[in-house]
């Protein structure tokens, strides 16, 4: 008569038990690396775009009062980690608060209400042609021209130098890009007069 081994079917039960634990685990383990590669390379990817995004700007290197006191000239550079922008993708908004409290404003594109050197250029590069580029290269300064407006000239906003020098107000001129940033530049005009600066 043959004896069972009780213990045996015991050991070999739990060793069935273990390996397919074993294979449960091993499976387990490695979906989860692939998920966690998954997210991290999406992670890289927002990381990424968020930090060109964030690192594009546009800043102010100066204003002044140009030809018949109702305009302004900006000098502006854009740096960009990221790619170049369209101009009539960026706009902006050129505004004042008047003594009785009226809001007076103007907006756009940087390629319109233009008052530049010649017709219907608005935005040129600094130390190029003057003409209106498609787009914003990065590290490049450009002149912006805007027409402020005035009593007499009232097109305009009416937030041109002269019309804040003569109330002695602040004008805001705005730019915005086209993923959500923008750079904001007060103007006083302290004295008044063609090429005087009003930051």
């Amino acid at each position: 008569m043959e004896k069972q081994d009780t213990f045996g079917q015991v050991g070999l039960g739990a060793m069935i038990v273990f390996v397919g634990v074993m294979v449960a685990i091993v499976s387990s383990a490695s979906v989860m690396i692939y998920q966690l590669e998954v997210i991290a390379e999406n992670t890289e990817s927002i990381v990424a775009t968020t930090s060109k995004e964030a690192h594009t700007q546009v800043v102010f290197v100066g204003a002044w009062v140009a030809d018949a006191y109702d305009d302004y000239l900006f000098m502006i550079e854009y740096q960009s980690l990221g790619k170049e922008v369209e101009v009539e993708d960026v706009g902006f908004v050129l505004w004042c608060v008047d003594i009785t409290g009226t809001l007076h404003r103007i907006t756009g594109e940087l390629g319109s209400w233009g008052s530049g050197p010649v017709p219907n250029v608005a935005i040129w590069e600094v130390g190029g042609e003057i003409e209106e580029p498609d787009s914003l290269v990065s590290g490049k300064r450009y002149f912006i021209g805007v027409d402020g407006g005035t009593d007499a000239n009232p097109g305009g906003a009416q937030c041109g130098p002269e019309f804040i020098h003569d109330r002695g107000i602040v004008a805001y001129y705005t730019i915005f890009l086209p993923f959500g940033g923008h750079t904001t530049q007060e103007l006083r005009a302290i004295t008044l007069g063609p090429g005087e600066s009003v930051t």
